[in-house]
């Protein structure tokens, strides 16, 4: 059963953030309607539940309602990723008929954090899309990126999430990739008393915090942890959470390539020419990440959370040089260097490099 679709539904977007993993600098190739509604039958022919449409921005792209009309009966849940700065009185009714939920980019708790990363007046706009899709009773999260400028900014942008009347508030350290591909990460050290400041305000505020950095969630949420441990003592030897690409989930490029990640754009197979059961079968990525557990060497081969974690492959790659090395962000275990020291951009990673 495959739980998640990600689907960059188009690669237009009306801003240029500066850790964006996309950099802007060609135009991108656009599906036609016919193409888009044979990836969503290959959604159903595959039971696929969840699918997140996201971009660039979703809400740039003109034929959004009749591609929403065609897949929102065959899905089990829809989710946006949004900037929202284009939410409006003339498409928030759209958002509420069509989507289960909504994130919201939201990368500081004032504009002057928020607009050093997206741009002049974004910050602005973001409130006030949020405010209204709130009151139009729309379920909201917001997901604030880790970066140097806004790292300090953390408890202040858990105030204003739970201000704003949302239950929940993400963070995720940046990935090295596109806009931020040459950006020093933050350290181990540095993104640990960020989640630290996260879970304390949050528990303050009385705000749900959720991440991505699935290590985070088990070093700072008691009731995650006691899941977590509960679930590997059922499932002994299972992969349970964590990178589930290739195992239940998969993400789509706005031209119907299937890709190993947003991140680390490996080629994996194209839905407008194979069929997605087709990919799902023989893709070598997907192979190589559902036996990753096994492979990967150094702190986190240790750690006792590996079949519920195991960090980011992505972000090992792009800091260590190889897929099966360990989350070098992550503080659960002995800390290791983080290499600074790229040689090739994720537009130029060779399959070979990966294991």
């Amino acid at each position: 059963m495959i739980k998640l679709c990600q689907w960059d539904i188009t690669g237009e977007c009306n801003l240029n953030c500066s850790y964006c993993r996309e950099k802007r600098t060609e135009k991108l190739t656009t599906l036609n309607l016919g193409q888009i509604f044979s990836i969503i039958d290959q959604f159903v022919d595959m039971e696929v539940k969840m699918v997140n449409i996201a971009g660039g921005e979703p809400l740039i792209f003109k034929e959004l309602p009749k591609v929403l009309s065609y897949l929102r009966p065959k899905v089990e849940t829809l989710g946006l990723t949004t900037n929202a700065t284009l939410v409006s009185n003339k498409n928030v009714s759209i958002i509420k008929d069509f989507f289960d939920g909504v994130q919201v980019s939201l990368d500081g708790g004032n504009a002057k954090t928020h607009d050093s990363v997206r741009g002049i007046g974004t910050f602005k706009k973001t409130v006030c899309a949020i405010e209204l899709m709130v009151k139009k009773g729309i379920n909201v999260m917001t997901r604030l990126t880790i970066t140097h400028q806004n790292k300090h900014d953390i408890a202040n942008y858990i105030k204003l999430a739970s201000s704003l009347g949302l239950k929940s508030a993400y963070l995720r350290r940046v990935i090295p990739s596109g806009n931020s591909y040459k950006t020093e990460p933050l350290s181990s050290d540095e993104l640990f008393h960020v989640f630290k400041i996260a879970h304390a305000t949050g528990k303050k505020f009385n705000i749900h915090i959720g991440s991505a950095d699935y290590f985070s969630q088990i070093y700072f949420d008691q009731n995650e942890k006691l899941k977590v441990e509960k679930n590997m003592q059922d499932h002994p030897g299972k992969v349970l959470s964590g990178c589930s690409i290739g195992i239940d989930a998969f993400y789509v490029a706005q031209d119907g390539q299937v890709l190993f990640c947003p991140y680390l754009p490996v080629f994996c197979g194209d839905m407008t020419k194979e069929h997605l059961s087709s990919i799902w079968e023989k893709s070598r990525m997907f192979k190589i990440n559902r036996n990753l557990r096994m492979n990967i060497e150094g702190k986190c081969s240790k750690c006792k959370y590996l079949m519920c974690c195991g960090g980011c492959p992505a972000y090992a790659f792009l800091t260590e040089g190889k897929i099966t090395a360990s989350d070098a962000g992550c503080w659960v275990n002995e800390q290791s260097s983080v290499s600074n020291d790229l040689t090739m951009t994720p537009k130029q990673v060779r399959l070979n490099d990966l294991s």
